[in-house]
Parts: C-alpha cells; structure tokens; sequence
C-alpha cells in the first residue's frame, strides 16, 4: 500500500517538473521570430543585381557645409538693357541684316527702311538752298537802296522778311535731314535718298525678331528687340515666412532643374519691397559671382533654375553624396552592406537625419549605431530601395 502512495506522487511530482520546464528554442524558430524584422529592414539581392546595379560602397566623409533655403529662381534681364528696335517713320524693309541669336554693336545696322517720300524734303531743302541764294541778294540790294528812296525801304522790309523766313525752313528741313540720316552739307542732286539705315542703340543678341523683309511698317512699329545678355541675372522668389532669413551678401547656388550638375553661384544683390500678386513671393535679385556666366549657352532670359540660399556656414560635417540618402515614408534612410558572398548580397536600412547640403553632398546623423567600418552604400541606394519588396529568388 506505501509502495502504491510512493510510485504516484513519485509520477505527480514528475509531472509537474516536466509542465514547469522550458522548451528549448529551434533554428526554425528563430528565424520565424526574426523575420519580420529582417524583412523590414534588410533587402536581399543577387551578386548578378548588385553587379547589374553597379552598387558603389563607402563611408563617411567631411565636408564643409552650411544651412541653406530652396527658392525657386528665374533669369531676368532689366528693361534698361533691353532695347526695341522700332521703324522711325513710315516705310517698306528693304533688307533685314539680323536673326535670332545673332551679334549686334551698338549702332550696328539691323535692317534698311525704303522711303520714297523721302525725295520730296530732299527736293524742298534743295529748291530753298537756291532760294536763298536769290532772296540773300535781293536783300543786301534793296539794303542798299533803302536810304534814299521810301519804295526802296518798303521793299528792303520785304526782302528780309523772306529772305529770314527761307533762312528758317532751311534750318528746319535740315533738321529733318539729319533725322534720317541726311547730311544737309552734302546733300546735292546727284545723291538723293530713298533708303534709311535702321540701327541698335545698345550692343547685344537678338532675342526677338518681329518685321519681315517686305513689310510696310508705320510709325513705331516694331522690327526687333535687342538684349544686352552680359547683365542677365538671377531673381529668387522667396516667401514672406522666410524673409527674416534672408539679406544682401548671403552666397547663392544654382543649377538648371534636369540638367547637369554644374553649379553657378551668385550673391544676393537686392530685395524688391513689394510682393508678386501671382506667386505671393517677394522677388529677391542676386548678382553671378562670374561675370562670364551669363554669356552660358544655357542662360536664356525667362528660364527658371534652382535656387539654394546659403543661410550660415555649418562647418566641416560628416556627409554622404546626396544619392545615398533615399526618402520612404516621410523618413530619411541609408543602407550600409551587411553580408555579401558569391550568391548574394545583403543590405540592412537605417534611419537617418538629413542636415546642411551643398555641392552634392548632405550632412548624415545616423539614428542607430552603424558597425564600425561599415561599408554605406553611396551609389545605387534607390536601386537597393526599390528592391526592398522583391525577393532575390524573383
């Protein structure tokens, strides 16, 4: 009866030791715990994705950077080196001597006006040259009469009344000569005419042509607009909000929006004190470091570029190309290289904060611990990011 008590607690108490006792974790187990979190932060590639990739791997480097505001920027050119050519009078273009985007001196010749009415003030300067030269006489005549003879008197009155008032026309047709480029001292029959010289009163490029060869043009109509490109500039748009941040001097960096990576830079020049009623923008103007900029073959008047104010200089910073850091989600990431063997390559993401930028490269604080010596992926970590979802076995 005691051997029948002993043997069943003996079995009770087994049985709760075996209930008490934890069970040993197994490999599947662990990676079935691990997972979702290796899925989240880990992309996985094949060593043919990550040659076909052209991944490039590296560190940290250090950098001078600064604090910068993004604008939006726009090439402007004032009205003061802008020049519309117009028709000074009535005529037909007998030749047009410019095209768009060509060279012209200032005073150069764009185009030749043809004006046949031109002839008449040619002939009425002509006949009251030798008019005068008959009233002249019959003046100094009569002058000489007009002592002794009250007739004389009378007619001497009359002689230098015309003989002043041909003097006068012959000063005002003159003056209508030289405005169409008639000399009047040189003036004979046998060198009348017909056709004026249209010129540029600045030096500059054609950037408009608005006559034809053959047109009549009247008075002030337009032939073409001559612009002095050496004075293009940059005008920043920047909104009321960040105006406190923003003065004459500050350092500006620009760059064509698609294009290549070549940088301008240019200095605040100017803010206007009034606000642009489309964009709600106060238009700040900067002037090109390099005179020789404007004169690019890309600058154009009306293009638009992006524009990076320099606000404070930060100082030397550890920094990563700025292809190296993709945004997800709102947050900022970075991947760094964790495993690579002969079938693949594995990546893991971490978060990042994004700091002071300039010359391709961004300030990165990593917000976990990076292993030491890790190898950050510099080129080709939006290729791994876009990856992230696919498994390299697809």
């Amino acid at each position: 009866m005691n051997r029948i008590k002993y043997s069943s607690i003996l079995a009770l108490a087994l049985v709760i030791t075996a209930c008490g006792k934890k069970a040993e974790p197994t490999s599947e187990s662990i990676e079935a715990a691990a997972s979702p979190e290796m899925s989240s932060n880990t992309v996985t590639l094949t060593a043919g994705q990550a040659e076909q990739a052209a991944i490039q791997t590296g560190t940290f480097t250090l950098r001078p950077l600064s604090d910068y505001l993004d604008v939006n920027a726009e090439l402007v050119l004032g009205k003061e080196n802008t020049a519309q050519v117009s028709a000074f009078t009535e005529g037909i273009i007998s030749e047009l001597r410019i095209r768009n985007n060509s060279s012209v001196a200032k005073g150069g010749v764009v185009a030749v006006l043809r004006k046949p009415d031109l002839l008449d003030l040619q002939q009425q300067f002509l006949e009251n040259k030798d008019r005068m030269v008959f009233l002249e006489t019959e003046y100094l005549r009569y002058k000489a009469l007009k002592e002794n003879d009250a007739t004389a008197t009378k007619n001497f009155q009359k002689a230098e009344s015309d003989w002043r008032a041909a003097q006068t026309s012959g000063k005002l047709l003159a003056a209508k000569l030289r405005q169409y480029q008639i000399d009047p001292a040189k003036l004979t029959p046998d060198n009348l005419r017909t056709e004026l010289l249209i010129t540029s009163p600045v030096a500059g490029v054609v950037t408009r042509v608005d006559a034809s060869l053959g047109q009549a043009l009247n008075l002030g109509e337009p032939i073409c607009e001559v612009s002095n490109l050496a004075y293009l500039h940059p005008v920043l748009y920047v909104f009321e909000k960040n105006l406190n941040q923003v003065k004459a001097g500050q350092k500006v960096q620009l760059k064509f929006p698609g294009g290549n990576e070549q940088v301008f830079t240019a200095r605040i020049d100017y803010l206007e004190r009034s606000v642009d009623a489309e964009r709600k923008t106060v238009r700040v103007h900067a002037r090109f470091d390099n005179a020789s900029a404007a004169s690019n073959q890309q600058m154009a008047k009306g293009g638009f570029l992006n524009a990076r104010i320099v606000l404070a200089d930060a100082g030397m910073l550890s920094a990563l190309p700025e292809e190296a850091v993709i945004q997800e989600q709102g947050g900022y990431f970075i991947f760094y290289q964790e495993k690579k063997d002969a079938k693949e390559v594995v990546f893991h993401k971490v978060p990042v904060k994004r700091g002071p930028a300039g010359d391709g490269y961004v300030a990165v604080e990593p917000l976990e611990i990076l292993p030491q010596g890790a190898a950050i992926v510099l080129k080709g970590a939006y290729y791994v990011s876009a990856n992230g979802g696919v498994s390299a076995e697809e």
